[in-house]
């Protein structure tokens, strides 16, 4: 268990990636709307030195190598770069091991070009969090993962082995030594402010609607379980416009009004999970 309430906000900074490479768009409307990533980011970094609140940024290695100004003075403000691809690549979908290999390094290459250090944590650019990338996981060291939610305010295990049963009940595999961050569509801003016609979604809510949610998600925690992580998952070109920048300004001084509320990294809360509930022999 963790101690108190911790707060992690989190960035997928995907920016053009998420429509060039997954959408294979060669749009100039869509990639307008990637580009506005980095207005984006700039607004966030702000926010962030202002109200000196540490986040952690989950970054393709195609963001980096585009836009490699406001990648650097995120990661020498002190934030926590995170893998999340290199074009927004989905794992376990078809590629050869050593396909995802190579995209794996070749990401991790672009995160130690700006932070000195190969990444600890990872969320999917989409696809299955299946076995074989799992393992690669292990093998590259990394700590956590944050992609899914089997407990939406505590941190848990990642597991190997499960099998999948319509006639007896679900068998579980054994946990290993990937911590697995809270993550649910519940609070990420994408579906709520992404406006995308090849998908349907609309994706035009209110900030204020927004802020309702967040606040309550993060008050049953604060009220009612009293100890947890809130990982709220946010994109530059979505969270970025000025109105919604003025619900997270918002939305965070109700979370600092709180005694004893933690703004911290993931690498942190991961960290602190691991230390005080060990992996069971």
């Amino acid at each position: 268990m963790l101690d108190g309430v911790n707060v992690c906000l989190s960035f997928d900074f995907d920016a053009i990636s998420i429509w060039t490479g997954p959408r294979q768009s060669k749009s100039p409307n869509l990639i307008a709307r990637g580009e506005f990533g980095e207005v984006g980011a700039e607004r966030l970094l702000k926010l962030f030195d202002e109200q000196q609140i540490p986040t952690t940024w989950f970054m393709p290695g195609h963001t980096i190598d585009t836009f490699p100004g406001i990648c650097q003075r995120i990661a020498e403000a002190g934030h926590e770069i995170g893998y999340h691809g290199y074009c927004h690549e989905a794992p376990s979908s078809g590629r050869a091991e050593a396909d995802e290999r190579a995209i794996l390094e070749r990401s991790i290459e672009c995160i130690e070009r700006i932070s000195g250090r190969p990444p600890v944590g990872q969320r999917l650019p989409g696809g299955n969090l299946g076995t074989r990338w799992l393992e690669l996981l292990l093998e590259y060291g990394f700590s956590y993962d944050s992609s899914m939610a089997p407990n939406d305010y505590q941190p848990t295990y990642c597991r190997l082995g499960d099998v999948v049963r319509t006639d007896a009940p679900h068998e579980f595999g054994r946990e290993v030594d990937l911590v697995q961050l809270p993550f649910d569509w519940n609070l990420d801003d994408w579906p709520y402010f992404t406006h995308d016609l090849r998908t349907g979604l609309e994706g035009m809510r209110s900030p204020d609607e927004v802020y309702d949610i967040w606040a309550a998600e993060f008050d049953y925690l604060y009220r009612k379980v009293g100890s947890g992580v809130l990982v709220l998952t946010m994109h530059p070109q979505c969270i970025g416009k000025g109105s919604r920048m003025l619900m997270l300004e918002r939305l965070i001084e109700h979370m600092m009004s709180h005694e004893g509320v933690s703004f911290r990294t993931m690498e942190d809360v991961a960290a602190e999970f691991r230390s005080k509930t060990p992996l069971a022999a």
